[in-house]
């Protein structure tokens, strides 16, 4: 299955705040054998988060994951953005505004005015696409839904990461991820050549074998491959890789080239 994620924030793109919710998903997602094949940040925008959903659909994605601008401000909008992808207007939800009137019927109770404790900003909290429904977790009033798209779904989250974790992991993983994937296969090999030495080696494996996801990565001394695919699939290229290195390390030339590389490294650290 293929998924989407497109998080939304001012304080992203200027460069104030860190996105770890791309990282997250995408750890979980890849750990159910599914894979996010598109993520983009983009600015707290309506007409934006509407183009970048709309977008993310228009790939075939599965599930599209929409995180952060959903609290109480006037820059909160991403709701409207969704709603706005998927053609429907936004709508209070019913459970959602219950937790929220019930948290205010709380405060009211403790001697609290609906104006000290922002009761205008949280009861914008409870309006959502039409058809959204709320996605249930143990901690306090989080405005996380889901809502369907023809053969897709879309997911909003909260931009805090400790609030998406708990919804995820509560409400998301269980009920979208858990056991719909395909089992994959990883390995990770290690070589002490240039990226550079086996890039065509690699390109044509992936031809071969486009079912797999194979990545090369250069480190400070060495290069490290991952490979995650179908077992049967990814362990032949597994197997593929480990061969051509060992004949890289059974050559002459090869071993000549290791050694001028490691001069040139004690070189570079005198």
């Amino acid at each position: 299955m293929d998924v989407s994620v497109v998080v939304v924030g001012d304080e992203i793109l200027s460069g104030y705040v860190q996105d770890a919710n791309t990282h997250f998903i995408a750890t979980r997602a890849t750990h159910h054998g599914h894979r996010v094949t598109r993520a983009v940040v983009v600015a707290d925008d309506p007409d934006q988060i509407a183009r970048e959903v709309s977008q993310a659909l228009a790939s075939h994605a599965s599930l599209v994951f929409v995180c952060g601008g959903l609290g109480p401000t006037h820059d909160d909008r991403t709701m409207e953005g969704v709603a706005a992808a998927l053609g429907v207007r936004l709508e209070v939800c019913a459970p959602l505004a219950a937790r929220i009137e019930e948290a205010l019927s709380h405060a009211g109770a403790a001697g609290f005015s609906d104006d000290a404790f922002g009761a205008e900003g949280l009861r914008k909290m409870a309006l959502a696409p039409a058809g959204a429904r709320l996605l249930h977790c143990s901690v306090g009033v989080i405005p996380a839904v889901e809502c369907d798209a023809d053969e897709a779904v879309v997911i909003v989250l909260p931009g805090p990461p400790r609030e998406l974790q708990l919804v995820f992991t509560e409400a998301v993983e269980p009920a979208r991820l858990q056991g719909t994937g395909e089992s994959l296969w990883r390995e990770e090999i290690t070589h002490p050549f240039p990226e550079s030495t086996l890039a065509s080696v690699l390109t044509d494996l992936q031809a071969q074998y486009p079912s797999t996801a194979i990545g090369s990565y250069p480190q400070h001394d060495h290069t490290l491959i991952r490979v995650a695919g179908p077992t049967d699939e990814a362990t032949a290229v597994a197997e593929a890789v480990r061969h051509h290195l060992a004949v890289l390390h059974s050559s002459d030339e090869a071993k000549r080239f290791l050694a001028f590389l490691d001069d040139r490294r004690r070189e570079r650290r005198g």
